[in-house]
């Protein structure tokens, strides 16, 4: 076990067992962020995982693009047929291995894994072979080429995940257009307002203004009735006043409110 965490803290192995704390650190607030787990206060809570969660995908991602950009570099050098345009190639490389199949976290995530596996497994047979500025360049080679030989194990384990990850197609505003919704802001008006409306899965929040001299609360159920494209609001009626067969205030005669009022 000893001689194990030798090689693992040490070069090559080192960098990618920095690496592979990293992930493990952001799955974990992936998990707490899932499980809701209040440790902070509500907005404290929210913040901290918010924070926390963009600086630890922000190091994943960044860590793991350097080290690509770095091995197509290193083939550029030594003579490879490599292109020009890291992005094209990449993307192509991204397609030919299905690595599109999942969330680039995840398989970035398993990118790391493979390599801290081939950096550990190379570090061992270099340090039994090789000795001197020989298993240096050795080191350096297999720094270089564990998350290259990485993506070939990732592309297997992320095909059979290819159907959990199907991305759902989102409602369009305008079938929203006659579903109820909840209110989730203090008040409504013509210009601020929120709900909650139930799309028959996680819910959607939408922006939501109301016309007249009708009110709503945080609480009230609505109906959307309209959709405007151009603000992306929607426009509710008071389901109170729907279900009472009370005509919308502004859609009253001005005489016959004041008629009704006297």
């Amino acid at each position: 076990m000893g001689h194990f965490l030798d090689v693992a803290l040490t070069f090559p192995a080192v960098v990618y067992t920095v690496l592979l704390g990293v992930s493990l650190v952001y799955w974990v607030f992936v998990m707490i962020g899932a499980a809701h787990v209040n440790l902070l206060g509500d907005a404290a809570d929210a913040a901290a995982d918010a924070a926390l969660d963009g600086v630890a995908k922000g190091a994943l991602e960044g860590a793991t693009k350097g080290m690509l950009e770095g091995a197509a570099d290193h083939l550029d050098a030594a003579g490879g047929d490599v292109d020009a345009d890291i992005g094209d190639a990449d993307g192509g490389l991204m397609a030919a291995l299905k690595l599109r199949s999942a969330p680039a976290t995840v398989v970035m995530s398993l990118v790391i894994l493979w390599a801290w596996i081939f950096a550990i497994l190379g570090a061992e047979a270099v340090e039994s072979l090789l000795a001197g500025t020989a298993a240096t360049a050795a080191r350096v080679g297999i720094l270089v080429a564990a998350p290259v030989l990485a993506l070939f194990p990732t592309s297997l384990l992320v095909r059979p995940l290819a159907k959990i990850f199907i991305p759902v197609q989102a409602d369009r505003h305008e079938t929203l257009v006659g579903k109820l919704c909840t209110i989730r802001t203090g008040t409504v008006t013509a210009r601020f307002g929120e709900a909650f409306v139930e799309d028959g899965g996680a819910g959607l929040v939408v922006r939501v203004r109301i016309e007249g001299e009708d009110k709503l609360s945080r609480g009230d159920q609505a109906l959307l009735v309209a959709y405007d494209e151009e603000r992306g609001e929607f426009t509710v009626a008071p389901m109170a006043g729907l279900l009472t067969g009370r005509e919308p205030e502004d859609e009253v005669d001005p005489d016959q409110r004041m008629a009704r009022r006297s």
